[in-house]
């Protein structure tokens, strides 16, 4: 009976490490492998190949521009495919992943939403093709790609979700990193800490390299739905009027209430009225929030957007640095540790968020303000329909949870 018993025991323990082999086996993590990989293009694209996985946002790859161009991707021998992430230079509707089959290339995966940044699953495959069927010619433009082996998709690449309808939480700002110099871990905090809706909303169109780097910021800050990225004329100037001169007062204006009516948030923050150092479109961002939180709730203005999603009035707003100091919501980000960044202070996060904007750290000249005249942990509360804070430790105080 006992040696019956020690060998049914024994079975017992080969089957659970057995599992537990298969198990870690089957969590390896895929390997981006893109550099490995063998690549062919339509004649007429660039020859500079190395620039889809060197790591610099600087440079970019371009297929020719017909009105059916591709760029072929062959994996290396014994290799197969488990998704494929691309960092497009500019954005490229109706684009599509094609592999071969029965000696023709088939589309397996299409695209037509307008992300920056995308994630297609591509299991068990060694060879694709990147297309676009366009009626006119044009081209392809990637500034990086991630081919990843067979395996557990890494934390790092971005699989984003559409923008919510409803937020909770709406960051105005200017330029690509100005939510973390000036407003420093607000979108982590409010967004992968607290589990709050935030939608992420920028002003500027900026270039191709500061937005692919807002994205990667995002996504490390936590980051999941994808943001609104702006359209609209940069230009440094210290004067207000002048930034609304290039950028269109009327136009920026009309936008900030069609946002605040489409996605109904419950809290709005933005930029110092002063533009913190006095930058022009700082200025403008507070200038049209301010504008819009009078003018959103009523029929008369923008009528178009008033018809196509209704008037909305934001219960509450705070601006960077207003009010005085006794009325102010004031942040503790580098004593304040986030659970949901493995108890990383909130400083950190954003801080790390914050270096994903290289074009911009290379520069030397910010950093995520904490003290100093332009402190990202101080909020003054401008405008509210439910009170006054009492606590002063949280934009949502007096907002009821849902």
């Amino acid at each position: 009976m006992k040696t019956r018993f020690f060998r049914m025991f024994t079975v017992l323990l080969l089957l659970l490490a057995a599992a537990l082999a298969a198990g870690c086996a089957g969590a390896e993590e895929a390997r981006n492998i893109a550099s490995e990989c063998t690549y062919t293009w339509k004649k007429g694209g660039a020859a500079n190949i190395g620039d889809l996985y060197n790591g610099d946002y600087g440079y970019y790859w371009e297929s020719a521009r017909e009105t059916y161009t591709w760029l072929e991707v062959e994996l290396p021998e014994g290799e197969t495919c488990s998704g494929v992430q691309i960092k497009w230079e500019a954005i490229k509707p109706n684009w599509c992943i094609e592999v071969e089959r029965g000696g023709e290339w088939t589309v397996v995966a299409e695209h037509k939403e307008d992300y920056l940044t995308t994630w297609t699953p591509l299991e068990n495959v060694t060879k694709f093709r990147i297309a676009a069927h366009n009626k006119m010619p044009a081209p392809l433009r990637i500034h990086e790609l991630g081919v990843y082996s067979a395996g557990e998709r890494p934390a790092e690449v971005q699989v984003w979700e559409p923008t919510p309808e409803k937020a909770d939480l709406l960051v105005v700002v200017a330029h690509p990193d100005d939510e973390y110099v000036f407003l420093g871990a607000v979108i982590p905090y409010y967004g992968a800490e607290r589990g709050k809706q935030v939608v992420a909303a920028w002003i500027t169109e900026s270039t191709p390299t500061r937005r692919t780097e807002l994205l990667d910021g995002l996504w490390t800050a936590g980051q999941r739905t994808y943001p609104l990225l702006g359209k609209f004329y940069d230009r440094y100037t210290m004067n207000m009027e002048a930034a609304y001169k290039k950028i269109g007062k009327n136009e920026v204006r009309d936008y900030m209430i069609e946002l605040f009516r489409h996605y109904k948030p419950e809290v709005v923050v933005t930029h110092d009225i002063n533009g913190e150092y006095g930058h022009g479109v700082h200025k403008v961002c507070a200038d049209i929030v301010i504008n819009a939180l009078k003018k959103s709730g009523e029929a008369k203005y923008h009528k178009a957007s008033s018809k196509e999603y209704g008037t909305w009035e934001v219960p509450k707003c705070y601006i960077h640095l207003y009010g005085e100091e006794k009325d102010q919501v004031r942040f503790d980000w580098k004593g304040m540790k986030l659970e949901a960044f493995g108890g990383k202070t909130a400083f950190e996060v954003a801080d790390a968020a914050w270096q994903c904007h290289q074009s911009q750290t290379a520069i030397g000249k910010y950093e995520v303000y904490v003290d100093g005249p332009y402190d990202s942990q101080v909020f003054g509360l401008y405008h509210s329909k439910v009170g006054k804070d009492k606590e002063h430790n949280d934009f949502f105080e007096n907002i009821p949870e849902k």
